[in-house]
């Protein structure tokens, strides 16, 4: 697979501390990519510097092997490349259709003629969601399948997915993840932002993971596991993070054995008041 989008030691700081610093990423044409990281990672940052929501401070965009950074996320959008925002960015007092068909309706089309179209598309898509409705009386998931719709809409080369599937009912989900893989056979590249990774290990090609900003690990999906990628994200293993707290729990517990419930108020956490037995016993008592 060639590669369709590509960013060089790219970098983007805000008040001069980097969100994104000094990343490569490599998209290629037909792959669903999925970049795992924890929050504040800069995941979406990364993404919305491909998208053109966000400009980056320094390094380099390629796509389809020409330089260029997109001002604009609708420059981006008639470039090909197509973001699905974890927060909608439609126009609550529209309707589903007319959000669908935004920047692309033909003049003086009816409305009728609109909605009839609308619904066959989302029918396609197994999204059941009246596009006669106004966005703004729309629950999150069914906000999140219009936004999806209008993404595959426009038939961009690069759809960016951001946690896609945080509000969808597993149904929902099992129809979004139909349309993943077919997105992917006619050759549409994704880029897949996910906390599921579970998700990420059935659905993706190849996998990225950042971590404060930086890239830690990149490569094919069947190289990860959930381990490895926990280990990636947070910076150490999970058997070893259980091991931390089983040690740091045996410590408590033998500190709360050692320390009797008398203390002097002025002596040290440990210091004890000493039996009579042992003051009889004692030197200084017998002298």
């Amino acid at each position: 697979m060639d590669t369709i989008i590509r960013l060089e030691n790219i970098s983007k700081l805000y008040r001069g501390v980097p969100a994104v610093k000094n990343v490569t990423f490599e998209l290629k044409r037909g792959e669903i990519h999925a970049l795992l990281g924890e929050n504040g990672a800069g995941k979406s940052t990364l993404t919305k510097m491909i998208a053109g929501v966000v400009e980056p401070s320094s390094g380099k965009m390629f796509h389809k092997g020409v330089e260029t950074i997109y001002a604009t996320p609708n420059d981006a959008l008639e470039a090909g490349i197509a973001m699905v925002f974890q927060e909608t960015s439609l126009v609550g007092s529209m309707t589903v259709a007319q959000n669908l068909y935004l920047g692309s309706e033909k003049f003086l089309n009816r409305l009728r003629g609109i909605y009839i179209s609308a619904q066959q598309f989302l029918q396609s898509l197994n999204f059941s969601v009246d596009p006669t409705a106004m966005v703004e009386t729309l629950g999150a998931a069914k906000k999140q399948m219009v936004e999806i719709a209008r993404a595959v809409h426009h038939n961009a080369e690069v759809i960016i997915f951001d946690e896609p599937t945080a509000t969808l009912t597993p149904e929902e989900k099992r129809h979004f993840f139909a349309l993943i893989r077919r997105l992917k056979a006619r050759g549409v590249s994704i880029v897949f932002i996910s906390h599921a990774l579970e998700e990420a290990l059935m659905l993706s090609d190849r996998i990225t993971i950042l971590r404060d900003g930086e890239l830690v690990a990149s490569g094919e999906t069947k190289d990860f596991d959930r381990d490895k990628i926990i280990a990636a994200m947070v910076g150490r293993t999970l058997s070893a993070e259980l091991y931390r707290q089983r040690d740091e729990s045996k410590i408590r517990k033998a500190g709360k054995r050692s320390c009797p419930s008398r203390t002097f108020r002025w002596a040290p956490r440990c210091a004890t008041i000493p039996s009579r037995s042992s003051r009889a016993r004692s030197p200084a008592s017998s002298a």
